[in-house]
């Protein structure tokens, strides 16, 4: 779990860098640590976009470090198919196609119409987010 303080420096940070802060995760990948930082631009992210908030968050981190144990920080785009877990990522995804899996297992793919804090709207259902189990956003080609 990342510590609220930790995280309100970083979005700061991302944020006076001229992007928006997607999500902050903390993985185990291969028998490493990840300290993955996802950020986002109306333009899109590049290389030397996350290459950028990397160099300024890595001083910062050497300072308050988020874990005890060796990891590798990690900054890039949450990509074009992104998982769905705070009510934020679903306003983000308004009328994009996603695919949710209900806490039962089933599994609902349609457009996604309107979301807020309490729940989102998946073509014309309506969902609570604890209602779900998983949720993506889904790119067609």
């Amino acid at each position: 779990m990342i510590d609220s303080k930790l995280e309100s420096s970083i979005k700061q940070i991302v944020e006076n860098s001229g992007y928006s802060l997607y999500d902050i995760e903390l993985l185990n990948e291969n028998d490493s640590r990840i300290f993955r930082i996802s950020i986002t631009s109306l333009s899109g992210i590049n290389h030397e976009d996350c290459q950028k908030v990397s160099e300024i968050i890595s001083p910062m981190l050497d300072v308050y470090d988020p874990i005890s144990e060796e990891y590798f920080l990690e900054v890039s785009s949450p990509g074009l198919e992104r998982t769905l877990k705070k009510p934020n990522h679903f306003i983000l995804s308004l009328n994009q196609k996603i695919e949710i899996k209900l806490n039962d297992k089933t599994k609902i793919s349609g457009i996604l119409t309107k979301a807020d804090e309490s729940g989102f709207y998946l073509d014309d259902k309506y969902f609570k987010y604890d209602e779900i189990k998983k949720a993506k956003s889904i790119f067609e080609w």
